[in-house]
């Protein structure tokens, strides 16, 4: 790889949420932080670090959906990328743009006034996740946007006496949670195709469980087993570009009548679908001869994190984009961005016959939260009780260890290999 005195060896991320940003933490931690009480001036390495996202912060959005039935706290999901000083270094440059194409050693970006740039790398991280649709995911580029949107979709809630959520997956339950918590005189419904919610991995016992503290403890009106097969009037941005990324679509109606399988009707004021997310087209993004590791689950990766292709072994990927047959967490992102970065660092540092980290393969696990008072865990195959649950539940849903997790908290240490 280069690292000629005029050209460094350049590592880009693309993607600046759980994986990507973690990433380049770490990339900074090992390769630019400064070493306790050693003579090593990393400000001498031939180095420079490009993260490329087209928004100008962190989201947290395992708290999105409080965000959309609690204003004060929605705001604080956004963390602007300026609040890490740690990101301004002479060799870390943010570059604000969305990725059009991946080469074996270039990346297509456009920004948002339509300027067009190609960077290239000599390693690369590609952590770009996954999309959802709007509310639940967001096209805001800028923090006053996001905001904005917020709003927006809180102000129909609250305008609203009767709010279906359509899918019963993890974000369809907190969702429907939330709502009902935060308007308990509100008629909120769940409406979900299968016998239970969430995926068929966890027991029965785990999402029966669920749904008991839904209809019993929360009062939700929970509707299993029917698939909404008409909505009128139909939705619009639902059926229009269905190529175009899920979160520039919007995924909520006002004033619906769903026809359900069984002949059912449902009427709602106001009708959100959490129907999951949707991978990104990774081709032709991904524009690789020997592209035999894109999956329709995702990028196959190796336990390194490098894409699983002998030929690209400098191009790594972590977080929802890969095909990692675990429930898509942001601890599992964050590990992922951990490991590509710790990586990438032995080469950079050792050569390219450096030898490589493993990341784990942990079980499965998921935790849900149903309003601020009831919540669920399963790790493996073992439901943990409420006590033991417990101690992980903050009030906060994670906000503040995500954030601090992320590099918001000061400046990486120095982290050796």
């Amino acid at each position: 790889m280069s690292n000629s005195a005029q050209i460094p060896i350049r590592i880009v991320v693309a993607g600046g949420n759980y994986a990507g940003l973690n990433a380049v933490k770490y990339l900074y931690a090992s390769l630019l932080a400064t070493p306790p009480n050693e003579p090593v001036n990393t400000a001498t390495r031939n180095i420079h670090i490009t993260m490329i996202d087209r928004r100008d912060g962190f989201i947290h959005y395992i708290g999105i959906t409080r965000g959309l039935t609690e204003p004060d706290y929605g705001a604080q999901l956004w963390t602007p990328y300026s609040d890490a000083s740690w990101l301004k270094h002479p060799s870390i440059t943010f570059h604000q743009a969305a990725v059009t194409e991946i080469t074996a050693n270039n990346v297509a970006t456009i920004t948002a006034s339509g300027e067009s740039s190609i960077i290239p790398f000599d390693y690369i991280i590609i952590a770009l996740g996954e999309g959802r649709f709007a509310p639940i995911g967001m096209s805001s580029l800028t923090k006053s946007d996001f905001i904005t949107r917020l709003d927006s979709t809180y102000q129909k809630i609250a305008a609203a006496d009767s709010v279906a959520v359509i899918g019963g997956g993890a974000v369809g339950v907190e969702l429907a949670a939330d709502l009902k918590c935060d308007f308990p005189t509100k008629q909120v419904s769940l409406v979900h195709s299968r016998a239970l919610p969430l995926q068929t991995i966890f027991k029965d016992e785990f999402r029966q469980g669920i749904v008991d503290t839904l209809c019993n403890s929360i009062g939700v009106d929970v509707v299993l087993g029917e698939r909404v097969i008409q909505q009128t009037p139909a939705s619009d941005d639902m059926l229009a570009a269905p190529n175009a990324e899920p979160d520039f679509i919007d995924a909520t109606s006002d004033n619906v009548k769903l026809t359900l399988a069984s002949g059912r009707t449902m009427c709602a004021d106001y009708v959100i679908r959490c129907i999951g997310t949707r991978s990104k087209h990774l081709t032709p993004l991904i524009n690789l001869p020997l592209g035999s590791f894109l999956d329709a689950d995702g990028i196959r990766v190796k336990d390194t994190y490098q894409v699983d292709c002998a030929e690209y072994t400098h191009i790594y990927a972590c977080g929802d984009i890969t095909n990692i047959s675990e429930v898509k967490l942001a601890g599992g992102a964050m590990y992922g961005g951990y490991i590509a970065a710790r990586n990438i660092s032995r080469c950079v540092l050792r050569g390219e016959g450096a030898e490589l980290e493993e990341g784990e393969r942990f079980p499965s696990k998921i935790m849900v939260l149903m309003g601020r008072n009831h919540f669920a865990l399963q790790v493996g195959d073992e439901i943990w009780d409420t006590e033991r649950t417990r101690q992980y539940i903050t009030d906060d849903m994670g906000l503040k260890s995500c954030v601090d997790g992320v590099g918001f908290n000061g400046t990486p240490e120095y982290m050796g290999l």
